[in-house]
């Protein structure tokens, strides 16, 4: 199978290169494919199981990513299932994008990696960069949690804080990333290859739950995991391992930053948030500057027959203790929106008590302590 680039909003496409943006329309990029669909490499677990529906060439790079537990929840019944990406090694979903990223980072000859992040992407990238031995530099706007600062440090990535939001950030690691040349691993839509890696988590849910589940909800900033999910079901229906449409979608905002649900409420395009008013700030991203990839998630939630919602830090945290005590997961706040947007869609009649329900646990709460995985499982357990 070949694998190419194309605009994700006109026809122009082109061979893999480091290219984070359509050199026609200024348009943001995924990653297409030619050529039979081949089988997953069964030997392996984790993102690099899939790794012949991924861009790489060779056998990419690890710290064991991936292959995260689905668990039937006991706090909202048989139908529900809990995806843990607490986890994944440095704690949070970011790893399966970095991972995928780097590893294409080095077959492109990046000789750096540069990120912005509220944290958890650049404790991830930090951790990437150690292991294939490749400087790193990570943009985090000022007042981000010293749990997330410290390891970023601990692996030896130089800490750039910036005054202002997310977007903030965001805007000078895309102007220093084109000056040195260092690959942007910024996990808004800037790098295609980013998505790729966050694909395999929708992979996983399927051969987990041996069917595509009814709906998928997911914690969002910018919103290229959800939009990811979605893309993982579409190549899966093209290659005949399922019939009929894939999982609806369901993106959940905080209250206090929420563009893309503010936007679906409306039935109007993506604007930029003021200065974010939350607690969960790994998805407090105003999209300032580039509100196209709010645009990019709003599509992908609108296809796929979802909605986006906001909830607030208070659902959040009730959420978060509900987790906690009836399912033994400890969470960060963003992740437990997931659990705070079912409560609130149930609430509403989106979802049935009987739709097959995967809420995606983005990242486990850093003050609690790291559970050893012994095994992983491609089986969703009870």
């Amino acid at each position: 199978m070949r694998a190419h680039l194309r605009c994700h909003r006109c026809d122009w496409v082109d061979e893999l290169c480091s290219r984070q943006g359509c050199a026609r329309c200024g348009g943001t990029l995924e990653v297409g494919y030619s050529g039979p669909w081949p089988d997953w490499q069964a030997d392996r677990v984790g993102v690099w199981r899939y790794r012949s529906w991924l861009p790489v060439a060779g056998d990419g790079v690890t710290l064991g990513e991936g292959g995260t537990p689905l668990l039937r929840s006991r706090a909202f019944g048989s139908s529900v299932y809990l995806k843990d990406e607490g986890a994944n090694p440095t704690r949070s979903f970011k790893d399966r994008p970095v991972a995928v990223a780097t590893a294409m980072a080095i077959e492109l000859g990046a000789s750096g990696l540069m990120c912005a992040s509220t944290g958890n992407t650049a404790v991830s990238v930090a951790a990437y960069g150690a292991r294939v031995g490749l400087p790193v530099e990570c943009l985090v706007p000022d007042g981000t949690p010293r749990d997330k600062l410290d390891p970023i440090a601990a692996a030896g990535a130089r800490l750039r804080p910036v005054a202002g939001t997310y977007s903030d950030a965001h805007a000078e690691a895309s102007v220093l990333a084109a000056r040195s040349g260092w690959a942007n691993l910024t996990t808004t839509y800037v790098n295609p290859f980013m998505i790729e890696g966050d694909k395999t988590l929708g992979l996983e849910l399927f051969e987990q739950l041996g069917r595509a589940p009814d709906a998928v909800i997911v914690p969002v900033g910018a919103g290229p995991l959800l939009a990811a999910i979605g893309k993982a079901f579409v190549e899966l229906r093209a290659t005949g391992r399922f019939v009929g449409s894939g999982p609806r979608l369901f993106a959940v905002q905080a209250a206090g930053c929420a563009p893309i649900a503010r936007a679906f409420r409306e039935g109007a395009p993506v604007r930029a948030w003021g200065r974010p008013d939350t607690a969960a700030g790994a998805i407090a991203d105003p999209l300032a500057g580039y509100v196209g990839d709010g645009d990019r998630t709003l599509a992908a939630v609108r296809a796929s027959g979802g909605a986006a919602i906001a909830v607030g830090d208070d659902e959040m945290a009730r959420a978060a203790r509900q987790l906690a005590a009836s399912d033994g997961i400890t969470v960060e706040l963003s992740a437990a929106a997931a659990a705070a947007g079912w409560l609130r869609l149930r609430e509403q009649g989106c979802i049935a008590a009987d739709d097959v329900t995967v809420l995606v646990l983005t990242a486990a709460d850093r003050r609690a302590p790291r559970r050893h995985m012994k095994a992983r499982s491609y089986r969703a357990t009870t």
